[in-house]
């Protein structure tokens, strides 16, 4: 994968098995890195949906989840996916997303009232307002 060779990387992580929980879910979110990479969106939005039901702190996953959706130019889904991760979980890679969501929203390309106040919430809850 360091040499961006994901589809031979996708190739041996697909024959792995038998691993423990923790290698698995390492599996999972390499996985999900390498489709996301190949630009199979929705092949890497599914595996890690299935990450974040086994680890629903993941942020890893649940952003290039988010990603995913932002690259097949679903912005309503990947606005879901991170109000929904965040409403669970502080923030860490997300801190920067918030920070241009903020940014979206003062620039008038983010006006529904219920994402704007909840954006601001998570903003604020993670100590991403200035």
């Amino acid at each position: 994968m360091d040499n961006g060779q994901y589809m031979p990387a996708v190739t041996i992580l697909q024959k792995l098995n038998g691993l423990s929980p923790k290698s698995e879910n390492y599996r999972l979110l390499f996985m999900v890195n390498c489709w996301f990479q190949l630009g199979e969106y929705d092949w890497a939005i599914d595996i890690a949906e299935r990450l974040l039901q086994v680890d629903k702190h993941n942020e890893f996953a649940s952003q290039i989840k988010y990603l995913s959706y932002c690259e097949l130019k679903d912005f309503d889904k990947a606005l879901e996916e991170i109000i929904h991760f965040l409403s669970y979980n502080e923030a860490d890679l997300y801190k920067i997303t918030l920070e241009e969501l903020l940014k979206d929203i003062r620039d008038g390309f983010i006006n529904e009232e219920a994402i704007v106040s909840k954006v601001k919430e998570l903003a604020l809850k993670n100590n991403c307002l200035k």
